[in-house]
């Protein structure tokens, strides 16, 4: 996540959820918000799936990528920002701090593994979701949960069979890092409801540029091809869908909503083989076909009890 998700995933604006209410508005007014809402979280599911393209192509280092990129977001959030929205607490720094590692270890992955492995394996956040529920929180897993949670292990474990000794192993570990890491963004996110969304996305991206300055500040010197491709990820390939899921998430239920965004998985390492010509193999095909069922078995499942206790 592109969570933001979670990518720079979908799972970024879960608290964007919290603020959908109900409305007076006619059923046809409704109907065609709805279809609305859909068109705007499957434009940035799009959007989202273009990063294997962009960092492909960049000849730098990934910390670089990461760095602009963030830098770029935040400059196109900052319109956006209201003087009552500045704050600061644990809760931010938490947000900060997992934001930063996870959208590092998955640039970092695509660098050094195919953006198939790294995109399918950053989606396992919601499964270490579940498993931190379960073993520390000691909550009941759900039977969509614990479907979910088999099925994607099988294709995490098919995946890194497939790379063991392999040079691209240390890629695919990046990349379930990186899902880890998301998982404890999204956690914190719970506690983030009284946080103006737009502001968390700013203060995100504008401290992870700040936390990276040191670490890349000897190589931040680019060409301008380079400088325009991270100006156009900041703000096409990560703001913008960033805008567009929250608006999306004002009529669409989150369930529905990230069963549409599981287009970005399928989505970017297609991108990558038609423009780059990178082919996933063959446990990759298999491996992240399993994670995505997977996920679209835990989404799919509320939807179709929804509709069965409408109908009754």
């Amino acid at each position: 996540m592109g969570w933001a998700r979670w990518r720079s995933t979908p799972f970024l604006f879960v608290s964007v959820y919290q603020s959908n209410m109900t409305t007076n508005e006619s059923p046809p007014t409704l109907l065609l918000g709805i279809e609305r809402g859909r068109l705007f979280i499957f434009a940035a599911a799009v959007l989202w799936s273009l990063a294997g393209v962009f960092i492909k192509f960049l000849d730098i280092h990934p910390l670089v990528i990461v760095f602009y990129r963030s830098l770029f977001a935040a400059l196109v959030f900052t319109p956006f920002l209201r003087r009552g929205d500045f704050r600061a607490n644990g809760t931010i720094v938490v947000s900060v701090l997992t934001y930063t590692a996870a959208i590092s270890a998955f640039v970092s992955a695509n660098k050094l593994t195919s953006a198939a492995n790294a995109i399918v394996l950053q989606y396992t956040a919601p499964i270490f979701v579940f498993l931190f529920s379960w073993l520390v929180l000691r909550e009941k897993i759900a039977k969509s949960n614990l479907v979910a949670l088999i099925v994607a292990m099988l294709g995490i474990a098919i995946i890194s069979l497939d790379s063991a000794g392999e040079p691209q192993m240390i890629g695919v570990a990046l990349a379930l890092i990186s899902g880890l890491l998301f998982a404890a963004y999204m956690i914190n996110l719970q506690r983030t409801k009284d946080i103006a969304p737009v502001y968390l996305t700013w203060i995100n991206n504008l401290l992870c540029a700040l936390l990276l300055f040191g670490l890349v500040q000897s190589e931040l010197a680019l060409t301008f091809n380079q400088a325009l491709i991270l100006a156009v990820m900041g703000a096409v390939q990560l703001g913008a869908p960033y805008y567009l899921f929250s608006k999306g998430l004002q009529t669409v239920p989150l369930p529905e909503a990230s069963l549409i965004a599981l287009i970005e998985p399928v989505l970017n390492p297609l991108w990558v083989a038609l423009v780059v010509g990178e082919l996933p193999s063959a446990a990759t095909v298999w491996g992240g076909g399993l994670i995505l069922a997977g996920l679209g078995v835990r989404y799919v499942w509320p939807l179709v009890g929804a509709r069965t206790e409408a109908g009754s």
